[in-house]
């Protein structure tokens, strides 16, 4: 029956049409000549259809790039985009971050590259670190709330997506590229040097990148030691293209590696990924099609936990992933993306962690197709299909599954005037459940929980809400969003209060604390795991975000104030807290841009989580003041050079986030210098 409702599903879909991301452009006003311009226009690889820029997508959109990531990268996703509106970070130590997105993250955000999946087992362990680096980016692009409709079941949350250029897409007249060399004081101890190169010859273009990071063990606010923090992370890649009128095809090798301490532990998690992609473009291929893309990528992956040079854990994951893509020519007036898209998974976990999560075999199929329509001069109206097929199959007794998760939305914006936009859309989103969810049982001595899943889990289904309003021209800027999404069955990890062993047999007993068993599983208060379980509960999320920029001065010298803030309450049914969620936060910065001047001072506070879970401590309350100075140096050949010194946590405050697992220390006040040098 599921398959049948798959392809019944998805052979409408197709009938329908096909659609990908594509180029998109900002409008904003042109800059009086001579100025500098930090609303140059944007290119939205994320976003569903051409001409369109973040402030005229009708879902929220956000961009990191040029200058602004520059000043915001940091050593994980999760902390570059950390100070967002409606972002955080899920830290554990400063080697891994993970992006939260509106109090969501693990296997509801999907991080990937270039438009295909990450391939990590990020998802399955707060633990474990994603494999793309923000210095492999020229942008990072953030699509919140649900984004199932384009790339997948684990989007359900958003998208964070990363845009390299590993495969050129056209070939430049010569050599460019970018360099950078990053030095940090005592506080963090980080040494970074960082090229990338492209050249061109003919219609052919090749680019080689590769990066280096090394940091020591970290000091906390007050100069506290933070033991087993260090990290060490190298990356490179080789990749080359074919181009012309008619499009371009190419493919590159790349390679990830890091590793990281456990803050506290006395364990480290060294991973590897070696990545193979190939991606290319046809314009104009058929008659009614504008242009096709296509992608794939192979993905081998491997960490190992444990001790310092012996290590108790080993996770393999391979993965290959396809998707192909097109968008259609205007047809009654509508435009439209349609495609497939398909993943094969095997993940395999040895040694101490063999038991924790059994070895399994994903498979999934999907069709999308997103739609869109103006409706006189002020209305665009937005809808789309996606029907996906996922199979798990586990090689140990425990139950093979199958799910077909199924979304659909509906979308409109409407233009008042030139300078504002309204935004709306409703959608009804169903995720299949990860692998951890389901096949979780036994220790996991990185976190040190014990974790219980549950084959049982049906889809889960989020009925959202989002409303917008932006304020896209003029002197002053805005773009606010209001949320609402109803989650049927939302799976949760929560703490458990029985007082049984891990297999439920015991004499139980509620304490009014977490339990904790030992490495078998059984009951002990003193136990060195605490016991965990995979819950799903009908749940309720709202909240928004927002920020408002005003231009103090325009002209040559601009100096922009701005406002921002955000604030996420999730809730299950029962009224009860679910754990690990973004508590409110509110902010002010002050940006500084000339032709050789830039700069930004921002303070943002998090307010303490006092709706902590069931079992869960609740944080306190910080003011994370950062601020950035650079100098640009024009060179030889059109080449330029931004000359940096960037302050972190400048108040030397106690930084915890509540979205996280492992409650340890950020860094405290910490200075970095650097050069970006473009040529």
């Amino acid at each position: 029956m599921r398959y049948s409702r798959f392809f019944v599903s998805a052979g409408s879909a197709c009938l329908i049409g096909f659609g990908q991301p594509v180029i998109a452009q900002n409008s904003l006003d042109d800059p009086p000549a001579g100025t500098a311009d930090p609303l140059a226009p944007i290119s939205v690889e994320a976003l569903a259809f051409d001409d369109q820029s973040p402030e005229q997508a009708i879902e929220p959109a956000t961009v990191v790039t040029g200058p602004e990531l520059i000043r915001k990268r940091g050593q994980t996703l999760g902390n570059t985009l950390a100070d967002t509106p409606g972002i955080s970070s899920a830290d554990f130590g400063q080697g891994v971050g993970r992006p939260v997105i509106r109090g969501l993250s693990g296997a509801r955000v999907r991080v990937q590259e270039n438009g295909l999946s990450s391939a990590d087992v990020s998802t399955l362990s707060q633990d474990h670190a994603v494999s793309i680096d923000p210095y492999s980016a020229r942008q990072v692009e953030v699509l919140k709330g649900p984004s199932t409709l384009l790339y997948g079941s684990g989007a359900i949350g958003g998208v964070v997506n990363v845009v390299t250029d590993r495969i050129p897409k056209s070939a430049p007249d010569g050599i460019t590229g970018e360099a950078d060399l990053v030095r940090g004081d005592s506080t963090l101890g980080e040494r970074l040097q960082r090229l990338d190169v492209t050249g061109g010859i003919g219609d052919f273009a090749l680019n080689v990148q590769g990066m280096k990071r090394l940091t020591d063990d970290y000091q906390a606010n007050d100069n506290r030691h933070i033991d087993n923090s260090a990290t060490d992370t190298d990356t490179y890649s080789v990749g080359s293209s074919y181009s012309g009128d008619w499009g371009y095809v190419g493919g590159a090798a790349s390679h990830f590696g890091r590793e990281y301490g456990i803050p506290g532990e006395d364990s480290q998690i060294r991973l590897t990924q070696d990545r193979y992609d190939l991606k290319g473009e046809v314009y104009d291929p058929a008659p009614g099609l504008s242009r096709v893309e296509f992608s794939g990528a192979y993905t081998d992956y491997l960490h190992t936990e444990g001790p310092p040079n012996d290590p108790q854990a080993f996770f393999d994951n391979t993965e290959t992933e396809l998707r192909i893509a097109a968008e259609h020519n205007p047809l009654a007036g509508f435009t439209g993306v349609f495609g497939l898209q398909g993943f094969d998974r095997d993940f395999r976990a040895f040694g101490s962690e063999e038991s924790f999560v059994p070895a399994t075999e994903t498979q999934s199929l999907a069709a999308f197709i997103v739609e869109q329509r103006p409706i006189g001069e002020q209305w665009t109206i937005q809808s789309g299909l996606r029907v996906e097929f996922q199979n798990q199959d586990t090689s140990e007794d425990r139950r093979d599954v199958d799910h077909t998760p199924i979304s659909v939305s509906l979308g409109a914006k409407r233009e008042i005037g030139e300078h504002y936009l309204v935004t709306a859309t409703a959608g009804r989103y169903e995720r299949a459940p990860a692998t951890e969810e389901l096949y979780s049982f036994g220790p996991h001595e990185a976190t040190l929980t014990y974790e219980r899943g549950d084959n049982r889990f049906d889809e889960e289904t989020a009925n959202s809400f989002d409303l917008g309003l932006r304020r896209i021209k003029g002197r002053l800027r805005f773009d606010t969003s209001l949320f609402y999404t109803k989650y049927d069955r939302y799976i949760f990890q929560q703490s458990v209060d029985a007082g049984l062993n891990a297999d439920g047999s015991g004499a139980g007993g509620a304490d009014g604390g977490a339990d904790r068993v030992d490495e078998d599983g059984t009951f002990d208060p003193n136990g060195e795991f605490q016991l965990v379980d995979f819950a799903a509960g009908d749940a309720t999320f709202y909240g928004g975000e927002g920020e408002v920029g005003y231009d103090l001065i325009q002209g040559a010298h601009r100096v922009t104030a701005r406002l921002l803030g955000d604030y996420v309450r999730a809730e299950l049914d029962d009224h009860s807290n679910l754990p690990r969620i973004t508590p409110g936060r509110y902010g002010a910065g002050l940006d500084y841009d000339s032709e050789t001047w830039l700069g930004t001072v921002e303070a943002i506070r998090s307010t303490r989580q006092n709706h902590e879970g069931p079992l869960e401590d609740e944080t306190s309350g910080f003011t994370d003041l950062t601020a950035f100075v650079g100098y640009r140096l024009s060179g030889f050949d059109a080449s330029e050079a931004l000359v940096y010194l960037r302050g972190d946590n400048l108040l030397d405050e106690e930084i915890v986030r509540s979205t996280s697992f492992l409650r340890v220390p950020q860094p405290g006040r910490s200075l970095t210098a650097g050069i970006n040098v473009k040529f």
